[in-house]
């Protein structure tokens, strides 16, 4: 009677030195998989820097209703600056004080209204689920 000898191989390979086993290629290969994960996340950080630039240099412009108080904001929500017109100084302080407000919570509106799309756009390319969930857009 003649012995066979058996050769045991693990669930996902084994034994051999390119990581598989009898033939099959490691789909679980933990090197591969992790410099994937880094081409990913320098793919994110150079499109998120590349966003943030842009939202930088966007301007968004807020009024008041009479038009004498502009407020400009990048799409970052930084000021960047306020113009008041000699007609709303005229008005008083905390009718001045009202119309900046007002001319404030515009232009800050835009542009948290247009980083939400710049936002949204970055996620559609990067293949992420749902961008629209990820600031507030609803989707569901």
């Amino acid at each position: 009677m003649s012995r066979r000898q058996l050769k045991a191989q693990a669930l996902f390979g084994g034994g051999n030195k390119e990581g598989g086993g009898g033939g099959m290629p490691n789909p679980f290969d933990m090197g591969k998989l992790m410099e994937s994960v880094k081409k990913a996340q320098q793919l994110v950080q150079v499109e998120t820097q590349r966003v943030q630039a842009e939202l930088d240099a966007t301007e968004f412009d807020g009024y008041d209703e009479d038009e004498t108080v502009k407020v400009v904001m990048n799409g970052n929500q930084v000021p960047k600056s306020v113009e008041i017109t000699q007609e709303a100084i005229d008005t008083g302080a905390e009718e001045l004080s009202r119309r900046l407000t007002l001319a404030m919570q515009e232009a800050h509106g835009k542009s948290v209204t247009g980083m939400k799309s710049k936002m949204q756009d970055l996620a559609k390319s990067l293949g992420l689920p749902n961008p629209a969930a990820l600031t507030g857009g609803g989707g569901m």
